[in-house]
């Protein structure tokens, strides 16, 4: 069960992200940017203290970990844009389909045998994302929404298709090692993207910054994918909705965001969902004991 707190730990302090998003107020490129490059540096730096810097040198899996990084900064872009063209609610709605492609996907691309009883936790768990973000603004009508809502859909197909080549890698290298070159892929690729915007950063912003780039994606993210190594693709992805019910409730508890009926019973699908997926695990370890 280990894992799968650790999922659910990592999800805990992503829900943070959206507070930093708002207090700092840059444009999402530059956020983004500081975040995975900040994020790479104490890694990094960590590795060095810990002796464990060797481990980050080249080898057969690296080209792998690039491609990794690469899909998971389209994703990331995808869903910026979509919520620039439609709205937030719009383009977290269709970029949380991504468990759903886990699902179909990983008996195919992990041999992971289709389990019926994830279903109804999935089904529960989007049910209630739907619920919560709904409450936000349509988008616009027009061309842009289209757009948006395309580009908004693949962002989930590419992070589904990055939690599935996450499960490809061999387990000693998820956590610190796939977290550091994803991390240095997408602050290289977003960097031209930011530039723009780079001289409007302050002193106060980049130690906030910082402290989002440690937290966030140095802490969070390496959690999240040694988790992953006791996890399978399906639960994990299924568990990832309490990313949004964690940035929800922080919205509401330090933003003074609204919480309405609909809000409370998009927690309660949400919560269920995730009740069925650790459920189904605790099950196993119940029969294998035995």
């Amino acid at each position: 069960m280990k894992a799968y707190f650790q999922i659910l730990g990592a999800c805990l302090i992503w829900g943070t992200y959206g507070l930093f998003v708002q207090g700092l107020g840059y444009a999402p490129e530059v956020t983004v940017f500081f975040r995975f490059l900040f994020g790479a540096v104490f890694l990094v730096l960590l590795s060095a203290l810990t002796g464990d810097l060797a481990r980050l040198r080249p080898s057969s899996q690296t080209k792998w970990l690039i491609l990794i990084g690469v899909v998971n900064s389209a994703s990331w872009l995808m869903l910026t844009r979509s919520i620039t063209y439609t709205s937030v609610a719009n383009g977290f709605i269709l970029y949380y389909t991504a468990p759903c492609f886990v699902v179909l996907l990983a008996p195919f691309l992990l041999r992971e045998r289709t389990e019926k009883k994830s279903l109804p936790a999935l089904l529960l768990s989007f049910a209630g994302v739907v619920l919560i973000a709904g409450q936000g603004s349509a988008g616009g009508p027009g061309i842009y929404s289209l757009w948006g809502n395309a580009l908004g859909l693949a962002s989930g197909i590419l992070y589904a298709l990055f939690i599935l080549a996450l499960k490809r890698l061999p387990p000693e290298l998820l956590g610190l090692v796939s977290n550091t070159y994803m991390c240095a892929t997408i602050a290289l690729v977003s960097l031209p993207l930011a530039a723009p915007w780079l001289a409007q950063v302050t002193l106060p912003g980049i130690m906030a910054l910082i402290l989002l780039g440690v937290l966030i994606q140095g802490l969070a993210s390496t959690m999240y994918m040694i988790g992953l190594r006791g996890v399978k693709a399906q639960h994990a992805s299924i568990l990832s909705y309490f990313e949004a019910l964690f940035s929800i409730v922080f919205a509401a508890l330090f933003l003074h965001e609204a919480i309405t009926l609909t809000f409370l019973a998009g927690v309660v699908l949400i919560i269920a969902g995730g009740a069925v997926v650790v459920s189904i695990k605790a099950k196993e370890e119940s029969v294998k004991s035995c």
